[in-house]
């Protein structure tokens, strides 16, 4: 059954259309890649799923998560959603996070709007959170600033905060770009395995293919607001149909060995 589906999304600033006439589903479980280069459109596909286009965007089509229409919801009702069962992690962590606040009370966060539970039963779940994606001493870790993380930690955090109610549907937006390549390496890795144990839907935003290609079973190819192709990971590979993705895979080709050692696919 579909979980998400997205029927002729278009979002548009003044006269400037960034997202035309989009069109995707997913079922739960299902792993959906988004890439294209910068301004493509890929990030607000996103935003608008999450119910958090900036206010100075139109939009029109449909978007229905477990049979809701989400572009008709309100503030209030959208937050209800988001982080529950939609959940998004950001790509620059540093600024997503907020400077002034210990990193174990951002993580609880969504457990304060979401669930039941009293503050020490919190700070066990952002400790066992903490844990969970990977962080070292997950007990010093929650009483940190995010100043005092590296770029790799901070990103975790974000993973944490996004997956702390068990959302049905996780959107990753340039979850490595600002790492090391043993850094996103891990990333990765930790991602890849929390959506398998938890068989969350995953939407995976980047502009990079070797990395979209490790994580993901079905992507969109985005060029200037439109998607010009759609197609297994293994299709696009085998035999893309538009330029801009034959030249988006021969790319690829080109630096796939800077994840020869990251084999864990989506579709294992």
């Amino acid at each position: 059954m579909k979980f998400l589906e997205v029927n002729k999304l278009t979002i548009k600033f003044g006269d400037k259309t960034v997202v035309n006439n989009l069109s995707f589903d997913l079922a739960a479980g299902d792993r959906f890649g988004v890439i294209g280069e910068s301004g493509s459109g890929k990030t607000m596909i996103a935003l608008a799923i999450i119910g958090l286009l900036p206010d100075s965007a139109s939009f029109s089509g449909s978007i229905r998560l477990d049979g809701e229409e989400l572009l008709s919801l309100g503030d209030k009702q959208m937050s209800a959603f988001r982080g529950s069962k939609v959940s998004m992690v950001f790509q620059e962590p540093l600024t997503a996070l907020n400077p002034l606040m210990r990193v174990g009370k951002q993580i609880t966060q969504p457990l304060r709007n979401h669930n039941r539970l009293s503050a020490r039963e919190r700070l066990a779940r952002a400790i066992e959170l903490c844990a969970s994606v990977g962080l070292p001493d997950p007990e010093q870790t929650v009483r940190a600033y995010p100043h005092q993380l590296s770029g790799g930690q901070r990103q975790r955090v974000g993973l944490a905060i996004a997956i702390a109610c068990n959302p049905k549907l996780l959107i990753v937006d340039e979850p490595t770009t600002a790492l090391d390549v043993t850094v996103q390496r891990e990333v990765l890795q930790t991602i890849n395995e929390l959506v398998k144990q938890h068989s969350t839907a995953l939407i995976f935003i980047s502009h990079d293919l070797p990395v979209v290609s490790t994580m993901v079973e079905t992507i969109a190819v985005m060029q200037s607001g439109n998607c010009v192709e759609q197609a297994s990971m293994s299709a696009l590979f085998d035999q893309p149909q538009h330029e801009y993705s034959k030249r988006l895979v021969d790319l690829a080709r080109a630096t796939q060995n800077r994840f020869t050692t990251f084999t864990t696919k989506a579709t294992s």
